[in-house]
């Protein structure tokens, strides 16, 4: 698995792992980019969707860091705004990360062409080299399926969605009714 500089294996949980990138954006492309990113689709219709073994993945333009008062000994600045991207998916990250190249496809060359140095997605060895050189490490991460596929999670759901229909549905039943249609709808 390739591991993120400074990770020291924080990026797994379970078979589940993280994949953190922090990009600067081309100068004057803030607006542009952020644009892109609210105009595309959510949910079954979002590119990241279409990206085998993603649970979660989130794109956000990111100005200047928070300051964190006191404590903070240096004020943190950036000469150029961050696209921040981070993605929880199925291991192992070699096999995700041309999963995420050749699913992004051209939405993602419209959105990653707004930042610095972007090779396109083209090429999966500049592309893959320009994405790690990108990587962040996590300091925690916590997946809440991580022993589980998405494939799995998505099956599990289904079956809640089949015994809370078949619970309501069997409401009254008499004792041998209900063993019986529970073995019909739920055969071994």
């Amino acid at each position: 698995m390739t591991r993120a500089r400074g990770s020291a294996g924080h990026d797994t949980s379970g078979q589940a792992g993280a994949l953190t990138l922090l990009v600067p954006i081309r100068q004057g492309h803030e607006s542009a980019l952020a644009a892109d990113l609210d105009a595309l689709p959510g949910r079954e219709g979002s590119p990241l969707a279409r990206v085998r073994g993603t649970h979660f993945a989130r794109f956000v333009v990111l100005d200047q860091p928070v300051y964190e008062g006191g404590g903070q000994k240096v004020r943190d600045t950036w000469t150029a705004s961050r696209l921040l991207f981070t993605s929880n998916f199925d291991g192992p990250a070699d096999r995700y990360l041309e999963a995420l190249r050749t699913g992004l496809a051209d939405e993602g060359d419209r959105l990653l062409g707004h930042c610095a140095g972007y090779p396109g997605s083209a090429a999966a060895e500049p592309w893959r080299s320009w994405v790690l050189a990108h990587r962040i490490g996590s300091s925690l991460f916590f997946a809440a399926y991580g022993d589980q596929t998405v494939a799995e999670v998505h099956a599990n759901l289904e079956l809640r969605a089949r015994l809370i229909a078949f619970a309501l549905d069997a409401q009254g039943l008499a004792p041998a009714e209900l063993r019986s249609r529970f073995q019909e709808t739920f055969p071994r």
